[in-house]
């Protein structure tokens, strides 16, 4: 029997969503009904896509019993209205990102999921690009020795920022660079400890701001960096490299969510490596497996690799770096924002 999902959103990123649901998931898991307050958008949505459940909120779509799975793909200020009711039914969870407007309120979820005995996941599923992969298999075997430095930029012309995120106070940390942040942790695998931050705010016609550096220690002694702009007029790039002890890796690509990548591998003493690779429409296919993992995850009774208590310490460097942009990049230590529970 195919498990049932249920979307909570039918907004732009409900798409990629369920078209990366039916590649990756396809005979195992289908999408069964949908939730959105805005009726002409669920129903346009449900119709194009042969979904015959449909909600006017997440409430409903819950205890309706046609799900046994949920994406909950609102803007992060409604969060709340759509994980909560899950969670009482005990319903597995694959939240859009940042999943709680505060670094708090996102620990109250992971409590509730470890309370409710169901896998809450968080969707950074840019970790599951092929390059990154390879990455952190890298990383993770010791095959570059003891990391010393992760950078991670990315450079683009976003400046053409609508809808909800134009409102938001909080943006290009929070709903962009939050996936790089996070591959860069996820990479060091040790915890954060110290972040210093600063922050632009170049573009008159949004809430938040637009550019960021942020710097981040590890308890390992390892570095991160995290440089992103939206106002690169030209030349768009995105990197993300890896120095060690007895060797370097980079990734290159055009743009983040880009299907093509180059690999480039140097393992002292051997010779250089490069490694080109594409993945045809990446971005569902890692929605997709995103998902996937979720579910594996519950049907194992494990937590996924991007469940909700490992993306706290994502979400401390985050609150950590807007604390340290407010006082002009000055450095927070994690302890300041955030007391480790668990």
């Amino acid at each position: 029997m195919k498990t049932r999902i249920g979307l909570i959103g039918c907004g732009g990123i409900a798409h990629v969503h369920l078209e990366g649901y039916r590649r990756v998931l396809a005979g195992r898991a289908e999408v069964t009904a949908v939730a959105d307050p805005d009726p002409s958008r669920r129903d346009a949505f449900a119709e194009r896509y042969g979904i015959v459940h449909r909600f006017s909120s997440a409430e409903a779509l819950t205890a309706s019993g046609e799900v046994d799975a949920v994406a909950v793909l609102t803007p992060p200020a409604v969060r709340a209205e759509a994980i909560e009711p899950a969670l009482q039914r005990r319903l597995p969870v694959l939240v859009e990102k940042p999943f709680a407007n505060s670094l708090s309120e996102a620990e109250g979820y992971a409590y509730a999921a470890q309370e409710a005995g169901v896998p809450l996941a968080v969707n950074q599923q840019t970790r599951f690009m092929p390059d990154v992969q390879e990455l952190r298999r890298l990383a993770s075997a010791g095959a570059l020795g003891g990391l010393r430095l992760i950078v991670h930029e990315h450079y683009q012309d976003r400046q053409q920022v609508g809808g909800w995120r134009a409102r938001e106070k909080r943006l290009e940390i929070s709903i962009f660079s939050i996936h790089l942040l996070d591959r860069v942790r996820w990479l060091a695998g040790s915890p954060p400890e110290v972040v210093a931050a600063w922050t632009r705010a170049w573009n008159p016609s949004v809430a938040g701001e637009t550019f960021t550096i942020v710097e981040i220690g590890f308890e390992s002694g390892a570095i991160g960096l995290v440089v992103s702009s939206w106002h690169s007029l030209g030349v768009p790039r995105c990197t993300l490299r890896l120095d060690g002890t007895e060797g370097s890796a980079e990734s290159r690509k055009a743009r983040l969510l880009d299907d093509r990548w180059t690999l480039q591998v140097h393992r002292l003493p051997d010779s250089p490596q490069r490694i080109a690779g594409e993945l045809v429409r990446a971005f569902p296919w890692c929605m997709g497996r995103s998902m996937e993992e979720l579910l594996r995850a519950a049907e194992a009774g494990e937590e996924p690799v991007h469940s909700a208590w490992d993306n706290l310490e994502t979400m401390a460097i985050v609150d950590a770096a807007y604390l340290s942009a407010q006082r002009e990049g000055a450095p927070v230590k994690i302890e300041e924002v955030w007391q480790r529970s668990r």
